[in-house]
Protein backbone atom coordinates (compact mmCIF):
# COMPACT_ATOMS: atom_id res chain seq x y z
CA UNK A 1 0.00 0.00 0.00
CA UNK A 2 1.27 3.49 -0.86
CA UNK A 3 1.54 5.95 2.01
CA UNK A 4 0.32 9.38 0.96
CA UNK A 5 1.42 11.16 4.14
CA UNK A 6 2.60 14.72 3.66
CA UNK A 7 4.36 16.87 6.26
CA UNK A 8 4.19 20.58 6.96
CA UNK A 9 7.25 22.80 7.19
CA UNK A 10 6.64 23.02 10.96
CA UNK A 11 6.70 19.24 11.31
CA UNK A 12 9.99 19.07 9.40
CA UNK A 13 11.54 21.76 11.64
CA UNK A 14 10.71 19.63 14.69
CA UNK A 15 12.07 16.42 13.13
CA UNK A 16 15.40 17.96 12.13
CA UNK A 17 15.62 20.47 15.00
CA UNK A 18 16.13 23.40 12.63
CA UNK A 19 14.38 26.71 12.05
CA UNK A 20 11.57 27.32 9.59
CA UNK A 21 13.87 29.39 7.38
CA UNK A 22 16.28 26.45 7.09
CA UNK A 23 13.58 24.12 5.77
CA UNK A 24 12.43 26.78 3.31
CA UNK A 25 16.06 27.25 2.21
CA UNK A 26 16.38 23.50 1.56
CA UNK A 27 13.20 23.69 -0.55
CA UNK A 28 14.34 26.81 -2.45
CA UNK A 29 17.76 25.26 -3.16
CA UNK A 30 16.16 22.05 -4.43
CA UNK A 31 17.58 19.92 -1.62
CA UNK A 32 14.10 19.02 -0.38
CA UNK A 33 11.18 18.56 -2.77
CA UNK A 34 7.90 20.11 -1.68
CA UNK A 35 4.45 20.49 -3.17
CA UNK A 36 2.89 23.94 -3.10
CA UNK A 37 -0.85 23.85 -2.58
CA UNK A 38 -3.21 26.83 -2.64
CA UNK A 39 -1.52 30.08 -1.69
CA UNK A 40 1.58 29.61 0.42
CA UNK A 41 0.69 26.17 1.78
CA UNK A 42 3.61 23.77 1.37
CA UNK A 43 3.68 20.01 1.99
CA UNK A 44 6.56 17.57 1.84
CA UNK A 45 5.70 14.00 0.75
CA UNK A 46 6.86 11.27 3.13
CA UNK A 47 8.77 9.51 0.35
CA UNK A 48 10.77 12.70 -0.32
CA UNK A 49 11.42 13.18 3.39
CA UNK A 50 12.85 9.66 3.63
CA UNK A 51 15.02 10.25 0.55
CA UNK A 52 16.21 13.61 1.93
CA UNK A 53 17.06 12.03 5.29
CA UNK A 54 19.13 9.26 3.69
CA UNK A 55 21.06 11.77 1.57
CA UNK A 56 21.71 14.08 4.52
CA UNK A 57 23.05 11.17 6.58
CA UNK A 58 25.29 9.96 3.76
CA UNK A 59 26.72 13.45 3.22
CA UNK A 60 27.01 14.23 6.91
CA UNK A 61 25.19 17.42 6.04
CA UNK A 62 22.55 19.21 8.08
CA UNK A 63 22.08 22.65 6.57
Amino acid sequence: MIDNRHYTVSEITEMFNVEDKTVRKWINEGKLFAVQLAGTTIRIPESELQYFYRRSQAWGWKE
